[in-house]
Formats: structure tokens, sequence, C-alpha cells
């Protein structure tokens, strides 16, 4: 066997003007864990008019498994990627866009499950910077095989950034469309894939893919303003009727089919159609209805919500003025997430939730009671041209759920939690609302994997029949929870100062000494200040370095040495400057069912102190003077009295 036929995978990336990302790209493919001997990358440039021809050429001259081609610019990444096909040599192909990243086990676990499972397709778990909860209900178990599935289409999300068998590829001949750009052309390579497939898998244990949205990217240009977006939207849902016709096909058929109607063709009819201008709503309007008409027949309007059924019933029967006033008076409305509690139990995180669904300037759902059913509040004369069923939403909102999940900060990996959610609605009112449970275990969330350590965001998934949000939870006033290990690890739970609320392992955005309340009493030995703190788990005993924010200004020092008015004007002076808030080396020791903060300070020093920032309502700023601790204000009075 040849060098080149025992390479396992061959990545291929291709390149037009890659700026800063192509270092990311670099640095995640040198962390791979997958030996550099059993795999090849091969960078196609598509004719680059900068110095990204010379970066590659740097980046080769230390890498011996990197290949590189140069080609006339094409104008999309199409015909480097085929070019690349062409080169490779692995026996599976790994397509990568040029300012992205693999996670560090990417290829050796996806290439050792697609080898086992004989997968002529691997879709391995993904991560977009901008969606919190990108594709997370495709990675929920790892699956050997997934074209049975009837549920979702089999390679969802239909990009490329997956693993394909070569010889799976060039046996069916399956290339990216070529000609200049091409909307949308991972998609019609997807749907020939998933014509062939005899198997595809899913691995959703390893963390494979991270795509990095990025401003002037080739997904950022696609605008529904453009004739181009239609012309590549019905060139695309011609794809799907042509290539999945055939008997066994018919899930991804009507899967992929319901996708691009109800996500890009109704969804178009959204909250910022009315205000496009004229122009651009007459053409948007005749595109889509003239795609409806011939691709989309009526049984498609069941696979969506009541909301999206109005605008779908008034696009048939060519009615844009009314279809415009219906986008504002039956707006498209977000779920919005909330935490009201969090505490700790065994090192379990128990996280109490609701949702209301309300956009960023506070409107809901228009809603009228009739007996116990809600309906849509909508001028009467819509009756005239819809059907009147379509403005009940009471089985819609009793079929409203929350789901929870946690997105690294770092790494921008989700997991999904265990979650628990009801619908509640008061009686005799139109209010109604979510409200929730989930149970966090750091050590099995990562699909019975440990969460690594750092900072992971708490989102949900907000679900109303046809109609999904990923968003971060906030949270208006939140007690931190602090849970401490035997081995002394903290992790605690707290919302920013935005209101997001984070699960922080480690310490690794907040010290503990933000999240907990200090007595006004210290003990000092010499140099050592010990203050009981409260907001602790003090079950076991454990010592935990942290540090303190101190302001060691002299000006409290100054002040008491000035003429009283003089002190005054300084502090009046000084009132709106920020606080030159400093780290300092501190301890946190728990013993005997106490837990004290340990610092170290010269007895006739003066420091500003902040203890308790993030605990609501608790005043965080306090001054140490000699064996003195007290609350900035008390003291401030003290000195200038």
């Amino acid at each position: 066997m040849s060098a080149s036929s025992a390479l396992k995978v061959s990545v291929v990336v291709a390149t037009y003007r890659s700026g800063d990302g192509l270092e990311r790209l670099v640095a995640s493919l040198d962390a791979q864990s997958l030996p550099s001997d059993e795999w090849e990358v091969i960078f196609v440039d598509d004719g680059s008019p900068d110095d990204t021809w010379e970066r590659l050429q740097s980046i080769r001259s230390t890498r011996p498994h990197v290949r590189l081609e140069r080609i006339e610019n094409s104008g999309w990444p199409s015909r480097p990627r085929n070019v690349g096909i062409d080169l490779a040599a692995g026996e599976y192909i790994a397509f990568m866009d040029h300012d992205d990243e693999l996670y560090p086990d990417a290829l050796r676990d996806a290439y050792a499950f697609a080898k086992a499972n004989g997968a002529d397709v691997l879709n391995g778990k993904e991560a977009r910077t901008s969606d919190i909860g990108w594709a997370i209900d495709v990675y929920q178990e790892d699956l050997p095989q997934v074209l049975d599935r009837t549920d979702a289409y089999p390679l969802s999300p239909t990009n490329p950034h997956k693993l394909y068998r070569r010889e799976f590829l060039l046996e069916h001949d399956i290339r990216f469309r070529e000609g200049g750009r091409v909307l949308w052309e991972d998609v019609f390579f997807n749907v020939l894939a998933g014509k062939h497939a005899k198997v595809i898998s899913t691995l959703a244990r390893t963390p494979y893919y991270h795509w990095c949205t990025t401003a002037g990217s080739g997904s950022t240009s696609f605008l529904r303003s453009n004739p181009e977006w239609w012309h590549w939207l019905d060139e695309m849902v011609t794809s799907i009727d042509d290539e999945l016709s055939a008997d066994g096909l018919e899930a991804q058929h009507r899967n992929l089919m319901t996708h691009q109607y109800r996500s890009r063709l109704i969804d178009t009819f959204n909250n910022r159609y009315a205000v496009r201008p004229p122009d651009e709503k007459r053409m948007i309007f005749e595109r889509a209805r003239k795609l409806q008409t011939e691709r989309f027949p009526e049984s498609y309007d069941a696979s969506l919500n009541n909301s999206a059924r109005l605008r779908a019933q008034l696009l048939r029967k060519g009615l844009p003025h009314l279809l415009e006033r219906m986008t504002q008076d039956d707006p498209n409305i977000p779920g919005r997430p909330v935490i009201t509690q969090a505490r700790w139990d065994a090192g379990v995180l128990s996280l109490t939730a609701g949702c209301d669904w309300a956009d960023n300037d506070g409107r809901q759902h228009r809603l009228i009671r009739q007996g116990d059913r809600l309906l849509k509040d909508l001028d009467p004369r819509y009756l005239e041209v819809v059907d009147a069923e379509l403005l009940d939403m009471t089985d819609e909102i009793r079929a409203a759920r929350l789901q929870l999940l946690v997105r690294s900060v770092d790494t921008k990996i989700a997991w999904t939690v265990p979650s628990t959610s009801e619908t509640w609605i008061r009686p005799g009112s139109t209010s109604w609302g979510v409200r929730g449970t989930a149970l966090v275990d750091p050590s099995i969330a990562a699909l019975g994997a440990p969460l690594s350590g750092g900072v992971w965001e708490i989102g949900a998934r907000c679900t109303m029949p046809g109609s999904t949000q990923h968003r971060l939870t906030r949270a208006q006033s939140l007690e931190p929870a602090i849970h401490i290990a035997a081995n002394g690890r903290p992790s605690a739970v707290y919302a920013k100062p935005d209101g997001v609320v984070v699960l922080d392992q480690d310490q690794k955005a907040r010290p503990l000494t933000h999240l907990v309340r200090a007595a006004t009493t210290m003990t000092r030995t010499g140099n050592l200040c010990r203050v009981e703190v409260f907001g602790l788990p003090t079950g076991h005993d454990a010592t935990i370095s942290t540090h303190l924010d101190v302001d060691p200004r002299s000006l409290l020092t100054r002040a008491a040495r000035i003429p009283r008015r003089l002190a005054q004007r300084v502090l009046r002076q000084k009132a709106g400057t920020p606080r030159p808030w400093r780290p300092l080396d501190a301890t946190i020791v728990v013993e005997a069912g106490r837990a004290f903060l340990e610092f170290r300070s010269e007895p006739d020093q003066v420091l500003g102190i902040r203890i308790g920032e993030r605990v609501p309502g608790n005043d965080s700023e306090l001054v140490l003077r000699g064996s003195r601790l007290r609350r900035s204000s008390r003291i401030a009075d003290r000195i200038l009295g």
C-alpha cells in the first residue's frame, strides 16, 4: 500500500482573500489529535488577488502534509472544491471554509465512526458562532444510520462541513455546481449525496466543526431583495424535485421541500417585509407567488403554524396589500426566556425558568378570549379571505415548550439539558406563558461527558408549533448559586451585567468575591485580614484561591488630611470617574460550617474594597482603614465629619 493510499482524510479548503480567518483555520488543523501522517490538507486558491497565495506557501513550508493548488478565479467555492476532490488521496474528504475551524478530536473521531459504520457521509456535531442552538436537535446522540429517519433530512444542516467517502463521490460523480456565483451550492451537493448514499451517520458526542460567522462571508450576502436570491431558490427547489423523486426518497424530498417552503418562502413575509421599498415588495411578492404556485401545492400549508398559514393563503389568493398588512397586524413574536432561580443539590444545578413571547419592543401576541379559547385579535374583514379557524391560537399556545441548553463561551459548542415545562393561561385573561425546570449536571452534561472548564451561557429553545427560537436566558434579579466540589473546584451561576445567565466554572469570568456577601466585622493578625462571607456552601472544608477587587488610591487618606470643604470638592470631582479596581490575591477558607475571606493589607493602608458586586441588592463597596471595615458611604462621612 502506498503512502498516499494509507491516508484516512483529505481536508479540502477553498481559499479566496482569506484574511485573518485563515490563521484560525490553520491553528485548528495543527491541533488535531489524528497524527498528521494519516491525513492531508489541500488548499485550492481561487485566484486571490492579495497575499493569500504567499501566506499559503508559508504555511506549507513547515507542514509536510499540506498541498497547494492555484486556479484562475471562478467566483465561488464550487470550482476549488471540485479541484480538491480530484486531487484528494484520503479515504474520506472533509470540506472546510477558509475561516472556520475543526475541534481538536474532529478528524480522529469522525473517521473512526464513519469507518466503523461504513458511512458514505459522516455528519459531525457542528456549532455556529451566530446561533446558540444551531442544529442542536440533529446532534442528540450518535447514530450509525440516519437514512431511515422521517422527521428531518439526514444531511441537515445542508452545508458541506461533513466527511464524505471519496470513492462514493467519484462513483456517482457528485460535484459542486459550478458557473460563477451559485447560491446554496452546498444544498445542490448534498441533495446528490442524499440521493445516492447507502449509509449516513451522525456523530454527536465529539464536537466536529465550528462555523465561524464573519462579516462579508458568502452566506451573509444572500439577500431576498436581490432577484438572484429568488432565481437560485427556484433552481434549488427544482433540483430537489428532480433528484429526489424516486421511490424510497419520499421522506428526503418532503423534509427538504417543507424546509424551503417554511423558512425561505413563507418566512420572507416577516416583520421586515412591510418596511421594504415598494418595488422590492412587488418583486418579492411576484417571485414568491410564482414559486408557490408552481412547486408547492396546498398540502404543504399543513406543515405551517397558523400565522404562516394565514400568510400562505393570502399569497395564494394574490392579495399583496392584505399580506403586507398581515405582517404588521400579526407580527412574528419570539420567545423571551428568563431564569428566576438557581440552586445546587449534590453537585447538580437546578434551574427554574419561564418564557413569554415578546419582541424587543415588548409587543406580544394580540389576543382576545372567547370562552376557553384564545383567538388572534385581527380585523374581522380578514375572515372574508382566510379560514376562520386559523385565528384560534389555543392549541398552539398549549403546545408551547421551553428547553434549556448550555453553550461554551470559548468553543461555542452547545448541549441540551434535561428540561420539563408546561403552559400556563391565566383564567379569564389573555395572559399566558411557559414555566419549567432544568437540571445541569456538569459531570455528564456533554452527552454523558463532563463540561469543560470555563464559562457556559445558559440558553433556551423556545418553541411553538412551527416556530422555534434559540436565545440566551436572562435574569432581572438572580441570587448567585455556588457549588464547591470535594476537590475544592468552584462552580457558580449568576447573571452578568447585561442580564445573561452563565455557569462559571473555576472562576474564569468572575472571582467568588463578586458573588458573596461580606460581614462588616473583621479580624486582623498583622497584615492578614479575615472577613466572614455568606452565600457559599459550607458542607465541607475547602481552601480556594481567588482575588479581591481593591482601590488603592490615596484619595481617602488625602481627604482626611485636608480641610473638609476641599475634601468634599475632590470627592465630587471624582464621583463620575470609574473606580480603578485592581486584583489582590485572596483566599476563601471554608471551615467548621463557616466561610472566611483572607487577604493581606498593611495596617495603616486605606483601601476601597468590592465584595458581592453581582449579588442583587448588596452594597458591594467597603473601605478598610486599619482594623476597621465599613460601607464606603459611612467611612466617607466619618472622614469628612
